[in-house]
């Protein structure tokens, strides 16, 4: 039990462990969003049958392709990382409960006007709703409870972290079933069902999680007469640090695990001759390791310490890219291995980082200062894809570049160190 502050500026007693209680219910909710690949190929089925004339069998428009439907969620993911941007001033100004409570329903409405879409004119329909709505309601709640939660437990940081994100990770895992049971055979027909489904279960998860959640008590400033490694770093002093920048290179680095990841499946049949159901499931894998790379990692990381757990992390994420990259034949077992590897150390990764940020710059400014740096995260995730397109679709390219960055990051995580306050 801890002391809080009410609405009215009253003193009350909170179960923090509620807190995390409810913040797993909101990051369960949120992170359904990255379950929207599911429905490219029921989009992409249904256009292509608004665009032909029934009477003559003839195309009756251009039809969309498979990049123009995929940008939906390209869109999304960069509304997403955006949007971080401005949580920190929003839950200063109204409380992480009602910031949590409002992006719920914004990311319920912005489902539920995706189901609408009947036209084939509305493709931009769907880059405004699924694409930048759902982005920015996916993006508040998630880092708006994040930092909430990390805040309630200094003591414990890597563990919250590793939580909350878990089951951030666990969301689209969980919903890619349940969208595909609601999709069932039929996924033209059933495709806005399946949306309306998705759209009022998060929004459930998300509003319902959001009850349990309180504000967590302020940060006390640390004398920095005495220690000024211990400071409370406001955004504008922590961009003029430059571990800001080096912190935010290394995660835009180890953020291109998630493309990789996202091509698994092309990745097996092409590396290493899986067939079509071997493919589907190294997806899945991944998916767990990932997950469970984020419970482990996180609560590792307060007991070794960050440093280590990135030092380690971006090793192995090398030795598993460079297996990926240089041979031409890989065995099953071998490409199993090396892609288990990158998922289960990017959710690691991606679960320490919030409490490396708060231990260099302090919680008192977390929301805004890691949301900055958490752009590291939007710009990496789109990274693979620029960079194959620019290679012609030469995927050597993107696995050369990766471990190139990979170097330059675990050069960065041995010689960082954090960062002194002057006045």
């Amino acid at each position: 039990m801890q002391t809080a502050l009410s609405s009215k500026g009253q003193p009350k007693v909170v179960n923090r462990w509620l807190v995390i209680f409810g913040t797993a219910l909101v990051q369960l909710g949120v992170g359904t969003f990255y379950a929207w690949s599911i429905f490219n190929t029921p989009i992409l089925k249904m256009f292509h049958q608004l665009v032909i004339d029934p009477a003559t069998g003839k195309t009756a428009a251009v039809q969309p392709h498979l990049g123009s439907v995929s940008l939906i969620f390209s869109i999304g993911a960069l509304s997403l990382s955006l949007s971080t941007i401005f949580v920190g001033a929003l839950v200063k100004k109204f409380g992480v409960r009602k910031v949590t409570m409002s992006a719920g329903i914004l990311f319920g409405i912005a489902i539920f006007i995706a189901s609408r879409v009947s036209s084939v004119d509305q493709l931009w329909l769907y880059y405004l709703s699924a694409g930048i709505m759902l982005g920015v309601a996916d993006g508040i709640a998630y880092m708006a409870t994040l930092s909430n939660a990390i805040k309630w437990f200094p003591e414990k940081t890597g563990l919250i972290s590793g939580i909350s994100v878990a089951f951030y990770g666990l969301g689209s895992f969980v919903f890619k079933y349940i969208d595909s049971a609601v999709l069932g055979t039929n996924i033209v027909h059933n495709l806005p069902y399946a949306l309306m489904t998705w759209g009022f279960l998060s929004m459930l998860l998300i509003v319902g999680g959001a009850f349990f959640i309180h504000d967590a008590p302020e940060a006390k400033e640390e004398n920095v007469v005495d220690d000024p490694t211990h400071h409370e770093f406001t955004t504008r002093e922590m961009l003029r640090k430059p571990q800001a920048y080096l912190l935010f290179i290394a995660l835009l680095t180890i953020s291109l695990s998630v493309y990789l990841t996202g091509i698994a499946s092309n990745l097996g049949t092409n590396l290493a001759g899986l067939d079509i159901a071997q493919a589907t499931n190294i997806v899945a894998v991944v998916a767990i390791a990932n997950t469970i790379g984020r419970f482990l990692i996180g609560s590792l990381s307060d007991k070794f310490g960050r440093k280590s757990m990135f030092i380690l992390s971006y090793v192995v994420t090398f030795i598993a890219v460079a297996t990926l990259a240089f041979s031409s034949h890989l065995s099953v077992s071998a490409f199993y291995a090396a892609m288990i590897a990158v998922g289960f150390f990017f959710g690691g990764t991606i679960t320490v980082y919030p409490t490396m940020v708060g231990d260099y710059f302090g919680l008192k400014n977390h929301s805004q200062n890691y949301s900055l740096i958490y752009q590291g995260f939007g710009f990496g995730s789109l990274a693979g894809a620029v960079i194959l397109s620019l290679a012609g679709g030469n995927l050597s390219v993107v696995f050369n570049i990766y471990l190139v960055m990979l170097v330059v990051s675990l050069l960065i995580w041995i010689f960082i160190k954090k960062p002194v306050y002057k006045k």
